[in-house]
């Protein structure tokens, strides 16, 4: 396999990865309708979501939940914090949850508003790398390097065809 066919594969590698951490973990924040992706930068959760980890949120009913349901579900007086546990009682305030790994419940109940939805899926290591381009080094090798590349590879294509077409002087 030749060397130009290997960079036009590494690019095609690097736009595709670009892409899909970019609609992941920039804008916008729900994709597909109504799936959310959060992802999960605590232990409280393991081994069920290991650290580094992306979860795959649907919207659902509050009273569909049933105990032992992993939930996502904001916190906080501004509701700006982002939770996810698992579902361990029911009450008539709301659900008690607790995370996988701590010992004890969570000392709040949750709300059926606060609710953001069910965890469906988790994509592990996918939010290290989305925490990783959101840091200065990360956002320069993943984004402006690649981008750089893919400008200086198709102006050299520029200039070849631009060189192709030139009448020859006879």
């Amino acid at each position: 396999m030749s060397i130009k066919k290997l960079v036009k594969i590494a690019a095609l590698i690097v736009i595709v990865t670009i892409a899909v951490v970019f609609l992941v973990f920039y804008r916008p924040v729900s994709l597909w309708g109504d799936t959310y992706y959060e992802p999960v930068y605590t232990g409280s959760m393991e081994p069920a979501i290991p650290v580094g980890s992306v979860v795959v949120i649907k919207p659902v009913s509050p009273e569909t939940l049933t105990v032992g349901d992993v939930i996502c579900f904001k916190i906080g007086s501004e509701r700006s914090t982002t939770v996810t546990h698992r579902i361990i009682n029911i009450t008539g305030q709301g659900f008690i949850t607790k995370g996988d790994a701590n010992e004890d419940p969570d000392q709040w109940v949750v709300k059926k508003e606060d609710v953001v939805g069910k965890v469906i899926a988790i994509i592990p290591y996918l939010g290290y790398l989305g925490r990783f381009v959101r840091t200065p080094i990360g956002f320069t090798l993943l984004i402006i390097v690649p981008a750089i590349l893919l400008i200086i590879i198709e102006m050299r294509n520029i200039i070849k065809e631009v060189k192709k077409q030139k009448p020859k002087p006879s």
